[in-house]
């Protein structure tokens, strides 16, 4: 899976590069970042950069101070860059987890999203929750096959093939929480219909899934993960 990892590239944030991103990349990730390549439009870059990760990993550190009555540091700005991706991340709804460095205050937005506060002379502490974050995190997506009555297959696969079709895939626990849900496009691959459900194949989920023709409903409930079949049927 692609994960956007945005931070500053001051030289004090180096220890990002050194052991973030390589452990991104440990749990079979593949990090992307918003370095940017010369010569490119920095905004249609990075833009094109967060469209195409499904994950976002920002770290919002300490930037410019400011000052009390006292002339104290009462708390820091974010770096502009880097709270602008966040914002960018958040607006496409992609899943963006904030990592925010203490003291660091800002508004709008921000204020009402959770995010994960540390220390940097803490570092080993936020590494290992981090790790956590990851893995629980899908490496690829899962496959399922989709099964229809024959009256619907034509349909479905037309549908398919126009890129017009899309499924509601959820994933429950054992408890029956929702732990997954996602509307995904159905592809036709090696004369299958297809659906990449992004979600750790743990075998206690159980995997629902409907798609809707005209009027028409076709769903699948009780999928397993490791069989991945769902035989849709009308209702």
């Amino acid at each position: 899976m692609k994960i956007f990892v945005s931070y500053s590239f001051r030289p004090e944030n180096d220890w990002v590069e050194k052991y973030v991103i390589p452990l991104v990349e440990s749990f079979g990730h593949k990090a992307v970042t918003g370095q940017i390549l010369e010569g490119a439009a920095i905004p249609d870059e990075v833009k094109q950069r967060i469209r195409g990760c499904r994950r976002v990993l920002c770290f919002t550190t300490r930037s410019t101070p400011r000052y009390n009555a006292q002339g104290q540091v009462e708390s820091y700005e974010p770096p502009d860059w880097v709270r602008d991706e966040l914002m960018l991340a958040r607006g496409r709804d992609k899943v963006a987890v904030e990592f925010r460095e203490d003291r660091v205050v800002y508004g709008g937005a921000a204020s009402f999203v959770a995010w994960h506060a540390f220390k940097r002379e803490e570092l080993p502490e936020l590494l290992v929750r981090l790790a956590c974050l990851l893995s629980a995190w899908p490496v690829g997506p899962l496959q399922l096959r989709l099964n229809v009555p024959p009256a619907f297959a034509l349909e479905v696969e037309n549908a398919a093939n126009a890129r017009q079709l899309k499924a509601r895939c959820l994933a429950l626990d054992e408890a029956g929480d929702l732990v997954g849900e996602e509307e995904l496009p159905v592809h036709v691959h090696e004369g299958r219909l297809t659906v990449p459900f992004w979600i750790k194949p743990d075998p206690g989920l159980s995997i629902e899934i409907e798609i809707s023709i005209g009027n028409k409903r076709l769903a699948c409930r009780g999928i397993s993960p490791a069989v991945r079949e769902a035989r849709l049927q009308e209702g």
